[in-house]
């Protein structure tokens, strides 16, 4: 009788494991589902100049992208009054479409598309690269003239403060989405006016 009900309990036991992991993977499975949905509504292509422009404290520069408002700030991260040197940028959404909320990004977002790579250079400086298009570097550098850390790209043969990149996407996938172009933009340095620059990757 023992080892019957031990059999008995045993086996109510895996069906109780089973239903939940059950459970687990369909909530997983929904919840992936809702994101995807959220993201890659990419029939829609936005008004680039009816777009928000946000003014964060430490922004060095923002991304913004089809198919809607929200936007990725690229912020100074700074540590005892100085770059931190682990981390010298954070990257956040202000989610306009959800009431302008603040939030992370999620893994795919950071290593795959609006992360940043660092490494520091001999004067200090740091040298950035985007996780979606590593050929463009990027320099962190404290500009004397602003009195403040500044992002500098090469754009059109011009040394330029960036400020912002708009992403053209004209479909695909969350994974795979269809790049149109990089447009990138700031002042420069010398004259500040304002220099544009399209990038086809």
């Amino acid at each position: 009788m023992h080892a019957l009900a031990f059999l008995q309990q045993h086996a109510l036991h895996n069906v109780w494991l089973n239903t939940i992991k059950g459970s687990i993977s369909v909530i997983l499975l929904f919840s992936a589902l809702r994101l995807i949905a959220q993201e890659n509504d990419f029939d829609k292509q936005v008004a680039v100049d009816k777009l928000p422009v946000p003014n964060e404290h430490r922004q060095l520069f923002y991304l913004q992208r089809d198919p809607d408002e929200n936007t990725v700030v690229y912020q100074l991260n700074m540590e005892n009054n100085a770059v931190d040197p682990e981390k010298p940028v954070n990257i956040y959404w202000i989610r306009y479409a959800e009431g302008g909320k603040r939030k992370g990004l999620n893994f795919v977002q950071q290593t795959m598309a609006y992360g940043i790579s660092h490494k520091i250079l001999e004067n200090g400086d740091f040298e950035l690269r985007l996780a979606a298009y590593r050929q463009l570097p990027l320099r962190l550098s404290y500009c004397q003239k602003r009195k403040k850390h500044v992002v500098l790209a090469t754009i059109n043969n011009h040394e330029v403060i960036l400020d912002r990149i708009f992403v053209r996407i004209t479909g695909g996938s969350m994974f795979s989405p269809d790049i149109a172009y990089f447009e990138l933009s700031g002042r420069d340095t010398a004259t500040l006016a304002r220099v544009t620059q399209r990038i086809k990757p």
